[in-house]
């Protein structure tokens, strides 16, 4: 076992990472807001770690300040944006991921232009790692479970149906859009410190690509959904190795079938096996 974790110790690390990556794109879509702004504080918080770490910044009040910021970032930025649904959100939110990219890449001395900035001095281990993204996880586990999860869960079916319940809709999406912000932020931010640099090359398009896949695959309808996408994408490479040249094409059915014939992605597969397994047990 050591041998594999010690050989493994970058897949391990980046599964820790992308998964509050997935948990910040499953957290809007289970809520039926089609956002990508989270892709955008990524941006921000792996650029601020870098500036904060330059300034002397601990790891962990850096880490808190950035989720702070990317909360109120996402706050703010639902103001224009709350009133918008579907295709439209998901244009203003994408346009805003990409302006970021693009700053970033003219940033100067904030961000290093195209080249980046690299000897980030904060460190992270692999336990604090995963003890950072079973905080999160435990977050948004609790958001599911009360009444503001419901809440979400019933505007997501039918806004009307929610306005008669007397159910705040803007404000709501607000509070979901800040959550959301904040740990897009804290995975740039944990992304920064894994790799001890930050080059623009890494966001934009290809980044939203991965956290849908992620969420979507996995299934946007619990936070454990996030996590399951998080270590298959993650993984594949590796369990796959033997196809390749053609690990994308069995990447892309093995996506395909999931998304056409089970939309619930791959939690609610293993909540229908598990179902069919009790039938099976009480009839024998």
């Amino acid at each position: 076992m050591s041998g594999f974790y010690a050989s493994h110790l970058t897949l391990i690390q980046q599964t820790a990472v992308v998964a509050v990556l997935a948990m910040s794109f499953q957290v809007v879509l289970r809520s039926g807001v089609f956002s990508f702004a989270s892709a955008g504080f990524y941006v921000v918080g792996a650029y601020a770690l870098a500036n904060m770490s330059k300034a002397g910044w601990p790891l962990l009040p850096a880490l808190i300040v950035i989720v702070i910021i990317g909360a109120a970032g996402g706050y703010l930025l639902s103001i224009p944006f709350v009133r918008l649904r579907g295709l439209y959100l998901a244009m203003v939110t994408f346009a805003w991921a990409e302006i970021l990219v693009v700053v970033a890449d003219n940033g100067g001395s904030l961000t290093g232009g195209p080249v980046g900035m690299f000897g980030v001095t904060l460190g992270v281990s692999t336990p604090e790692l995963f003890v950072i993204v079973a905080v999160a996880a435990l977050l948004i586990s609790q958001v599911e479970r009360r009444g503001l999860g419901r809440a979400l869960r019933v505007i997501s079916i039918d806004e009307q149906l929610a306005r008669t319940m007397g159910i705040e809709i803007n404000r709501q999406r607000a509070f979901i859009f800040a959550l959301s912000s904040a740990l897009g932020a804290l995975a740039g931010a944990l992304n920064t410190v894994r790799t001890s640099s930050v080059a623009p090359t890494g966001f934009g398009y290809g980044l939203i690509v991965l956290g849908l896949t992620m969420a979507v695959f996995g299934g946007v309808g619990s936070w454990t959904g996030a996590i399951i996408g998080a270590v298959v994408v993650t993984w594949f490479p590796e369990v796959f190795g033997f196809v390749g040249n053609y690990r994308s094409v069995v990447y892309g059915i093995l996506l395909i079938l999931v998304v056409v014939f089970e939309p619930s992605g791959v939690l609610g597969l293993i909540g229908k096996l598990t179902a069919l397994i009790r039938q099976v047990r009480a009839a024998t």
